[in-house]
């Protein structure tokens, strides 16, 4: 009589499961980092767009102005017989009145700066995420 060996190992069909699992988990990895690369990118063009929203919404408010000007880094302009603020405001570009109460405008500022010239008010601005914007606002002629 013969005496059969029992050998313990692996089989090619649980060899090729393994590799199944393995690459499976790799091809989830990934997509994973891949997805999580595009979140960031569209993050920071959020920034892009929140800038780009606060510039038309700067022309439109101050399209009937009777008064503005720039001090402390602090833009003034009155509408209807109200003063109202543009400033930066702790990690905020914000809007308020004199009078109180507050609406921000841009968030995750880092750097927020306001030049008067003759004829224009530039603005430029430096998010957290190190993305800049630039801005010029034309003074409408009173």
């Amino acid at each position: 009589m013969k005496k059969q060996l029992k050998l313990t190992g692996f089989t090619l069909i649980e060899c090729l499961m393994a590799l199944l699992i393995l690459s499976s988990v790799l091809l989830t990895f990934s997509l994973l980092f891949q997805q999580t690369e595009e979140v960031n990118h569209l993050l920071q063009k959020k920034d892009h767009k929140e800038w780009l929203v606060f510039l038309a919404q700067l022309e439109e408010e101050t399209a009937h102005c009777t008064q503005f000007y720039v001090k402390d880094n602090q833009f003034y302009y009155e509408v209807d017989g109200r003063m109202y603020i543009i400033e930066r405001y702790q990690d905020l570009i914000r809007k308020r009145r004199t009078t109180g109460g507050h609406q921000p405008m841009l968030t995750e500022v880092k750097e927020f700066e306001l030049q008067e010239e003759e004829t224009n008010i530039a603005l430029f601005i430096e998010f957290k995420n190190g993305e800049t914007g630039y801005g010029i606002w034309t003074k409408p002629k009173i």
